[in-house]
């Protein structure tokens, strides 16, 4: 049973983090790493960042800040540790501030706490995060890494000892007991001056050549040498190297390169479609995610051949900006710049008016009503101004995406209260500000 606290545990899992693996993934090696700290097929990790990714966005910003905050195998600390000094990281700074940027840009955007995310982008980080700890919990021991060094040398034996060729045999020396050894045939003596061999040897006829230096010899094992006593044989061989096995090259994938060209080819034909037809159908995001729904089925493909993953890398920046184009709308070029309008009666007071990127201005404290009208005010890139005159009921309902700027809401009948004819402003802002005042 665990008794450690849960501070314990979390500084624990942090001690014991993985470490990405470059050579092994395939963008970062962050899915790699994870898989072989935890003991996990890394494709089930890179299938859990893509899910979480499509539902709410929490995949994307996980992978960056997984990216920053965990070591590339063989460095010493991260990259965010890097960048303040903690040690050093064979990222660059100018690599780590980039993923920093884009983290930052992901959270905002499409993250957790991201705008149009409805929740879901909370509940997929808390899914992927309590995953993450139940591989702790299964696993709180990191594993050996691969390639790490071996725990025995590869040769654990030493050589034996060698007999020097200038060094006297044992076996060759002369006792009084037993005489000269005569293990070697060129092993010579001088003989005793009263013995017959001395006597022999006064001859001329008995006079041979004496042999040459024994020492200045590299002697010769025995033909026969049962036991092994001639230290001169155990000069033995030193064993070769192993060979080194170079593994076969894996031909690459043609996958990825041609699901992205047909994601390419569907996206131009949609907006060739969109631009002679006029469909208003095909706005920005819906051919963004043509796109992304031919790249999926590559993906959804790719899984069961293990190919196609640099798909993934393509993935996140797409799907980041059919989220962008969605809150934006589609684009009316002929909204753009400044616009000034002054409408004084109903017949000049259109229904709708809009701003797609520069500034609108509608003034209306020269109009009277004689009835009710509704006027719809459209803002996505840029700032509207509403001018309204003191007495006139006006009715305001804000709907704001990205932006929090409606400070006049509801409905207000001005100095002389509601008595009169109502004019309902509908404001519709994406990315802007629009503000309503009198006088």
């Amino acid at each position: 049973m665990n008794t450690r606290s849960f501070p314990e545990q979390l500084s624990d899992m942090w001690r014991t983090r993985p470490v990405r693996l470059p050579r092994q993934g395939h963008v970062a090696g962050v899915c790699a790493g994870i898989g072989v700290r935890y003991d996990v097929d890394p494709v089930l990790i890179r299938v859990a960042f893509v899910v979480s990714t499509f539902f709410g966005g929490a995949g994307l910003v996980l992978y960056l800040a997984c990216w920053l905050l965990l070591p590339r195998y063989g460095d010493q600390v991260s990259p965010a540790e890097s960048l303040v000094g903690r040690g050093h990281s064979s990222e660059s700074s100018t690599k780590a501030v980039v993923l920093l940027v884009v983290l930052a840009v992901a959270a905002s955007a499409f993250g957790p706490m991201g705008p149009g995310v409805g929740g879901s982008g909370f509940v997929s980080m808390v899914l992927m995060l309590g995953g993450l700890w139940l591989l702790y919990q299964r696993r709180p021991e990191p594993p050996a890494l691969p390639g790490a060094p071996q725990l025995f040398p590869q040769n654990p034996f030493q050589a034996p000892f060698q007999q020097s060729q200038y060094q006297q045999a044992p076996f060759a020396q002369h006792t009084a007991a037993t005489g000269p050894a005569p293990a070697d045939p060129n092993f010579w003596t001088k003989p005793e001056p009263d013995s017959p061999r001395a006597a022999g040897a006064e001859s001329p006829e008995a006079n041979p050549e004496p042999p040459q230096d024994p020492l200045l010899q590299r002697p010769t094992p025995p033909s026969w040498d049962p036991l092994g006593v001639a230290p001169f044989a155990w000069d033995l061989p030193e064993p070769a190297p192993a060979p080194s096995v170079v593994p076969a090259k894996q031909p690459r994938s043609r996958l990825t390169t041609t699901v992205l060209g047909l994601a390419v080819l569907a996206a131009a034909a949609a907006g060739a479609v969109a631009s002679a037809g006029e469909v208003a159908w095909l706005t920005p995001a819906r051919i963004g995610a043509i796109a992304l729904a031919v790249i999926g089925l590559g993906l959804l493909f790719g899984a069961f051949l293990h190919r196609g993953y640099g798909l993934l890398v393509v993935t996140g920046p797409l799907l980041g900006f059919v989220v962008l184009a969605s809150l934006v709308g589609p684009i009316d070029t002929s909204s753009w710049g400044e616009q000034l309008y002054s409408p004084r009666t109903a017949a000049e007071l259109q229904p709708a008016y809009s701003v797609q990127m520069g500034a609108l201005q509608l003034d209306l404290r020269g109009l009277e009503l004689t009835e009710d009208e509704t006027v719809t005010v459209e803002t996505r890139f840029g700032a509207t101004e509403i001018m309204l005159p003191k007495n006139l009921d006006v009715d305001v309902v804000c709907t704001e995406r990205a932006s929090n700027s409606c400070m006049m809401q509801g409905l207000d009948g001005g100095d002389d209260g509601v008595g009169g004819p109502v004019l309902t402003l509908n404001l519709d802002t994406a990315f802007g500000n629009s503000e309503v005042r009198r006088g």
